[in-house]
């Protein structure tokens, strides 16, 4: 049997906030490891379709070294997925018996489970969608005979492809493959994924120096995120030895890179986004926030464990660190009050960031016994 591979890369993104098929995942981006799966297996043909940034991710299909390949440009991607659906299945010959459809972020597929799925397919003759099922849950690719896809073109698009499969039959496959749920729809999904393949999410104390080189830091900006991960770092180990557990390597990373881009506007998000196309997730979450904490975050000092104490220690550090020195932030406010007094909303601004630091202080003194005093008791 001839089987084809429909991977869909046309999407805008918006959850994750970069372009997510070129995103790496090891040494790979997310599209060469779906296109790898193709590749591995034999496909007959692998039919990838674009189109946010569709310049972009056609260029990258030349870094996947596949043979079997071409791309088709959905012009209506901004429809939803599927249309790019639609689009695919113009792209697909017409002597195939099949074809598996794969967003191109559900990238941590095995390829054992195609070779599942296309055996099921052939002992139905053809005739059937096969599903790959983890724990009772279906999950991609689905393995699609090509003889129901004519319908594809003029379906009204209720409920999608899987409203459009659902009038035909099929077969669920049990797999013992969790990869087949994993996408990466959004940072915290592409962590998920990461870890899952064996992955790092964060960068070491050389990497991140490397990316800091990488990004034109300034010195004066890199001694700063120095400070703040010292301090950062005093505080995780008062915390420790009461039993709180903090990932350091991961709080230290954010430190000395929260800054990175310090010199652009917006500097959190530009930090942030540049940490995710480098593949490193759990970094970028923390210095997304290190400048105004999410509503979630729970600073009251009458509040339970903190959800993320690494993000909490990198708000407090990066708002006591002034000028080489720590810094109640009682007195920090008092130099912003005298710079922004002709501005307001900068003003309301700066007062609330400094009353979340007092917050967060004020949880370590009552839950933890921790001082400011504790704090200053050595260089930053």
């Amino acid at each position: 049997m001839k089987i084809a591979m429909l991977i869909l890369a046309a999407g805008f993104s918006q959850r994750m906030g970069v372009l997510k098929p070129l995103l790496p995942v090891g040494d790979a981006s997310a599209l060469c490891r779906a296109v790898g799966l193709g590749v591995r297996e034999k496909i007959h043909m692998i039919s990838v379709v674009t189109g946010h940034r569709h310049q972009e991710v056609e260029a990258a299909l030349y870094d996947c070294r596949a043979k079997n390949i071409r791309h088709i440009y959905n012009g209506k991607y901004a429809e939803g997925m599927f249309s790019s659906v639609k689009a695919g299945v113009h792209s697909l010959p017409g002597d195939i018996d099949g074809f598996f459809l794969l967003p191109a972020d559900h990238c941590a597929v095995s390829p054992d489970t195609l070779e599942k799925l296309i055996a099921a397919f052939i002992l139905s003759e053809g005739k059937s969608v096969i599903y790959p099922v983890y724990k009772g849950a279906r999950g991609h690719p689905p393995l699609i005979p090509y003889c129901y896809a004519e319908g594809v073109k003029s379906y009204d698009g209720g409920d999608g492809m899987k409203g459009y499969l659902s009038a035909y039959p099929c077969a669920e496959v049990e797999i013992d493959d969790p990869g087949i749920l994993i996408d990466m729809d959004t940072p915290e999904d592409y962590a998920t994924l990461l870890r899952y393949l064996g992955y790092p999410t964060y960068p070491d104390e050389f990497g991140c120096y490397k990316l800091l080189e990488k990004y034109g830091t300034p010195e004066h900006v890199i001694r700063h995120s120095k400070q703040v991960g010292e301090l950062a770092l005093r505080m995780a180990d008062l915390l420790s030895r009461q039993g709180v557990t903090i990932n350091r390597p991961l709080l230290y990373s954010a430190c000395l890179l929260h800054d990175m881009a310090r010199l652009e506007p917006d500097h959190e998000n530009a930090g942030a986004d540049r940490l995710l196309t480098e593949g490193y997730p759990d970094t970028a979450r923390l210095v997304r926030h290190h400048m105004d904490l999410p509503d979630e975050i729970k600073t009251a000092p009458d509040a339970g464990a903190p959800e993320s104490w690494e993000l909490l220690l990198l708000y407090l550090a990066d708002k006591l660190t002034r000028d080489g020195r720590i810094v109640h932030p009682d007195d920090t406010l008092a130099l912003l009050r005298s710079r922004f007094a002709d501005d307001p909303e900068a003003l309301a601004r700066a007062e609330e960031r400094m009353a979340r630091a007092k917050a967060v202080l004020s949880l370590l003194e009552r839950q933890y016994q921790i001082s400011y005093g504790d704090l200053t008791a050595g260089p930053a």
